[in-house]
């Protein structure tokens, strides 16, 4: 009997605990997915996110970008401006080339689409490294007119902007005297009324001194350059020689047009040096006496002048992407330095409220003003060195292709990218499966 009590109580009580412990993992369920009330109190406060200063290649960056937003909004607005002509802008030979190239079929039609579209390349990467060393493309489309609105409004209301003038400087002698504010606040208030003024009274001069340095950076380094490593010019037959920039540019044309132009049209460089209004009369008298070049002018040999146009392609393509984004960067870098000099007549004045407003100014203003003028410079050097070694290119595959001269070095590289090709293929390709006793 005492052993049945105790099994009774025993059963007794284990629905009990068994409940109990349900309640407690229901609980500890309960609060590891929604939690107590209690821990709502303990949540900690959020700390701010502590930025530190941009660093200056950041800081550039941006300056850059910022540059190249505003020039691309200036050019789609304004793209071009009639009404003024752009310095240095007299026609140089290149271009009154003219491109013919005449024959029926296919292949001579390929070729001629090949070399409109070389001549298209070199022609346009001519232009940009022109528009570099010329210009500030900035101020051509925006400056110049700008400059021209402010001289003709304060010629319009001269006497009222006098007034004004007078009106503000004595104002600001007032203030000083009467709440005899802080005398650095003053002065910066005075200079910045100054700066206004003069601004206002010599727009000419102020737009064209803050685009001068954009111009006056690459030519100097170009008349550098030139010097530290001369003989960048043309051939010495070569009549018209001009500057350095000229010789290099009719160079570059000569190399990458020129002459591939007149081995299409008579098989031999013969027409190269013949001035660009000369040459189609001296292509119909080779016509007339020579047969051999009346084959080649009237499309006889459509498979050289395609590959010719082609290996011509390949060779001007490479070369006028990389003169192009490098005329592309010295452009935002000359609007850069334009905006900055313009900025500069208004931020300089802050610089004697202290201290800080000087580390900022420096921060902001005179470094990247430095980082702009840097940026010109190696932009302008590296356009010079990519022209020298397009030239340098072409005149050793000269030497090395004389069979349908200017297409070695195109032929190479296709070899070696098909090779690669190949061997990519190969080690792609799936293993066949071995059969034993096959």
């Amino acid at each position: 009997m005492g052993g049945t009590y105790a099994c009774s109580n025993i059963c007794s009580t284990r629905p009990q605990e068994r409940s109990r412990e349900g309640e407690a993992v229901d609980r500890t369920a309960v609060g590891s997915r929604v939690g107590f009330a209690d821990h709502a109190t303990r949540i900690l406060p959020a700390v701010p996110l502590q930025r530190g200063p941009v660093r200056f290649r950041t800081l550039v960056f941006r300056y850059l970008a910022a540059a190249f937003v505003l020039l691309a909004v200036v050019v789609v607005l304004n793209p071009s401006r009639p009404d003024a002509s752009a310095p240095g802008s007299s026609p140089w030979d290149y271009q009154h080339e003219k491109i013919t190239v005449e024959g029926r079929g296919l292949l001579n039609a390929y070729a001629r689409l090949t070399v409109n579209a070389t001549a298209w390349l070199a022609r346009a990467s001519i232009e940009r490294q022109r528009d570099v060393f010329r210009l500030n493309l900035f101020d051509f489309l925006v400056g110049s007119g700008s400059a021209e609105a402010v001289g003709g409004f304060r010629a319009a209301n001269g006497p009222g902007l006098e007034s004004a003038t007078k009106a503000a400087v004595l104002g600001l002698v007032l203030y000083g005297v009467l709440l005899r504010p802080a005398r650095r606040t003053w002065a910066v208030a005075l200079l910045l009324l100054l700066v206004a003024t003069f601004v206002i009274t010599r727009p000419y001069w102020t737009v064209e001194a803050a685009a001068r340095p954009g111009v006056q950076i690459p030519n100097t380094m170009l008349a550098v350059v030139d010097r530290v490593a001369p003989g960048a010019g043309v051939e010495g037959g070569t009549a018209g020689v001009g500057p350095a920039q000229r010789r290099l540019l009719t160079q570059y044309w000569t190399s990458f047009v020129a002459h591939p132009l007149s081995r299409i049209q008579t098989g031999t460089p013969v027409l190269v040096s013949a001035p660009p209004g000369k040459k189609p009369g001296v292509l119909a008298g080779l016509r007339k006496n020579v047969a051999a070049v009346n084959d080649w002018a009237i499309g006889r040999h459509g498979p050289e002048r395609a590959f010719i146009a082609t290996s011509a392609l390949g060779y001007v393509l490479p070369f006028a992407v990389v003169l192009g984004m490098l005329a592309m960067v010295a452009a935002c870098a000359q609007t850069m330095l334009f905006v900055l000099c313009l900025a500069g007549l208004f931020a300089l004045p802050f610089a004697v409220l202290g201290p800080r407003q000087r580390g900022s100014l420096i921060r902001y203003w005179l470094l990247p003003l430095l980082a702009a003028v840097a940026v010109l410079a190696l932009a302008s050097v590296l356009s010079f060195a990519v022209m020298r070694t397009a030239d340098a290119v072409h005149a050793a595959d000269e030497y090395v292709g004389v069979l349908l001269a200017g297409s070695t070095v195109p032929v190479l590289a296709a070899w070696l990218l098909g090779r690669r090709a190949v061997r990519r293929w190969r080690d792609g390709r799936p293993v066949p499966p071995i059969i034993p006793g096959s």
